[in-house]
């Protein structure tokens, strides 16, 4: 028999690893699902199906075997678990999706294990749109038996790959999923530049875009320079939130720092990020880097005219 499952969180990645987990997870029961803002919860669950909506993390961990969580920062995933820990979990396996720093990782999973559970950290790598396509990376650590676990959930579920860090402490996955964050801004300092630069001298964004599709089609590139291009920026739902993006951003390069590192291209790109927080609010999206460029090289902040 398959083991009971609960998630937390519905965020745009949360709805979609739901879903996928429903769709192909082969779940005996149905999936039980818990969001702070409940009615957010019944909504996704209507739509579905194979899942029930949870009063309270109590309930959720209460009722599953298994219960993964994505939620939004360090101080969103202590809370939860502080609630939960109040109650018995002994047997019951966490994992745990929440963008957090390695330190908050750790000290969870020090907490769950102490008190008779198990804990895997598998953040992920990708936005909702790569989410709902099950093209998540997946970085999992912990003990190699708890990876096992959730290891039939992950790839084909709700992920392409699994990046397997078993054995290592939880604390290595995050620390492995900033690093990932660091390629991704990099990324998009990289393709707003490079389209700025083409506006700028002649070339046009449309030459850049055919050369971008095809020296990375179907890739990040693609992803975040159609988004760009297409005003998504400052017009569709944030893939990341800046004032969400900028929290960990601190954290990054204080490591950087300690380490010996030299990140420039990151540090340009959180440059660009506080520009864009100054100009549309931190609910903007970190994509939004590109105004922050067309700004710096003379342009409107929006490309209303392309």
């Amino acid at each position: 028999m398959a083991p009971r499952f609960s998630f937390l969180g519905m965020g745009g990645i949360g709805k979609a690893m739901t879903r996928n987990i429903v769709l192909s997870g082969k779940l005996d029961e149905p999936l039980i699902i818990y969001n702070r803002t409940k009615a957010r919860a019944e909504e996704h669950s209507a739509s579905i199906g194979h899942s029930t909506v949870a009063e309270t993390i109590e309930e959720a961990v209460s009722g599953s075997d298994i219960i993964w969580s994505c939620l939004q920062d360090d101080e969103a995933v202590e809370l939860s678990f502080k609630l939960i820990l109040q109650a018995d979990v002994t047997g019951k396996l966490f994992v745990d999706s929440s963008s957090i720093t390695p330190e908050v990782t750790n000290r969870i999973a020090e907490q769950v294990l102490k008190a008779g559970g198990e804990f895997v950290a598998m953040p992920v790598m990708g936005e909702p749109s790569m989410a709902e396509k099950r093209l998540l990376t997946c970085i999992a650590s912990g003990a190699p038996g708890s990876v096992d676990r959730i290891r039939p959930y992950v790839v084909g579920v709700v992920g392409r790959a699994i990046i397997d860090l078993s054995g290592e402490e939880p604390g290595k996955g995050s620390l492995l999923k900033l690093m990932g964050n660091v390629l991704i801004m990099n990324t998009m300092e990289t393709v707003a530049e490079l389209n700025v630069f083409a506006e700028k001298c002649g070339v046009g964004v449309h030459s850049m875009k055919k050369l971008m599709d095809q020296m990375f089609p179907n890739t990040p590139y693609s992803i975040y320079n159609y988004r760009m291009l297409s005003g998504g920026y400052y017009q569709d739902t944030p893939i990341v939130e800046v004032s969400k993006a900028l929290k960990l951003t601190a954290h990054v390069l204080e490591l950087a720092k300690s380490s010996g590192a030299s990140i420039k291209g990151y540090e340009a790109a959180i440059d660009h990020l506080k520009v864009v927080e100054d100009q549309a609010g931190g609910e903007a999206d970190i994509t939004g880097i590109y105004g922050a460029v067309r700004l710096e090289s003379g342009l409107p902040f929006k490309n209303e005219t392309q």
